[in-house]
C-alpha cells in the first residue's frame, strides 16, 4: 500500500476503508429478486386500480384533483430519486423506500388510465404485453451486442416521437402510428434493459432499480397496446 500510495497521498486508507462494497448476490437470487419486483409493481397497480373504482375515492379525486395529480407527481420522482441514491450509495434501505413510494404512487397515476376500459381489454392487453416481454427479454440476452449500440437511436426516437405526438395534439389530431412507434421503441428498450440488468453487478440495489426500468418499459408498451386495441366502458 505504501509503495503505491506514499505518505501525504490524497488516497489515505482510512478513506479506501470507507467506501462500502457493493452486496453481492448470486445471479440466479438476483434475476429472481427483479422479475418478483416486476410482479410486484403490477400487484401494487392492480390493488390500486381496484380502489380507484370506489364511489369514494372518485369523490375524493373531483374535490382535490390538483393535489393528487401534484402529490402522485411527487411520490413517483421523489421515489425514483431515492432508488438513484440508494444505489450509489448501496443503501438497501433507501432504495426499498423508493421503489415502495414509487410503486404506490405511479400505480395510482396508472390505475386511473386502467378504470376507462373493459377488464376483457385489460386482459389481453397484459397478455400481449407478457409475451412481448419474454421475447425481447430473451432477445437482450441473446443479443447483447446488438442492443449495448442501440441506446442512442431508442433515446432519439423516443424524444422524437414525444414531439410530434405534442405537436398532433395540439393540432387535435389522433393517429395510432405514433403509438405502434411508441411500442416498438420500447421493445427495443426492453431488450436494452434486460442487457444492461445482466451486465451489470449482481446486488439488491442494482435489482431493485433495473425492475423498476423494466417495468416503466413494460407499462409504456401495456397502456400503448390498450389504446391500440383495448375497448373502453
Amino acid at each position: 500500500m505504501n509503495e503505491l500510495y506514499p505518505q501525504g497521498s490524497p488516497v489515505t486508507e482510512e478513506r479506501i476503508t470507507s467506501v462500502r462494497a457493493p452486496r453481492v448476490i448470486s445471479r440466479r437470487s438476483y434475476n429472481a429478486l427483479l422479475a418478483g419486483l416486476i410482479v410486484l409493481s403490477f400487484a401494487v397497480m392492480g390493488v390500486c386500480s381496484h380502489l380507484t373504482t370506489t364511489a369514494d375515492f372518485i369523490l375524493f379525486v373531483n374535490r382535490n384533483a390538483l393535489a393528487y395529480l401534484v402529490g402522485t407527481l411527487v411520490g413517483t420522482f421523489g421515489g425514483i430519486i431515492l432508488m438513484n441514491v440508494g444505489r450509489s450509495k448501496e443503501s438497501l434501505g433507501l432504495a426499498l423506500t423508493g421503489y415502495a413510494l414509487f410503486s404506490l404512487t405511479f400505480g395510482f397515476t396508472t390505475s386511473l388510465a386502467l378504470s376507462y376500459y373493459s377488464l376483457e381489454s385489460i386482459t389481453t392487453a397484459f397478455a400481449a404485453t407478457a409475451g412481448i416481454m419474454v421475447v425481447f427479454g430473451l432477445a437482450g440476452i441473446a443479443f447483447p451486442r446488438f442492443f449495448a449500440k442501440i441506446q442512442g437511436i431508442l433515446v432519439t426516437s423516443l424524444l422524437a416521437i414525444i414531439v410530434v405526438e405534442i405537436v398532433l395534439s395540439l393540432l387535435g389530431i389522433s393517429q395510432s402510428i405514433t403509438d405502434i412507434a411508441v411500442i416498438l421503441i420500447f421493445c427495443g428498450f426492453i431488450g436494452y434493459d434486460v442487457y444492461r440488468s445482466q451486465a451489470d453487478a449482481p446486488t439488491v440495489s442494482n435489482a431493485i432499480w433495473y425492475g423498476v426500468e423494466l417495468y416503466l418499459d413494460i407499462i409504456n408498451v401495456f397502456m400503448r397496446l390498450l389504446q391500440l386495441f383495448g375497448r373502453r366502458e
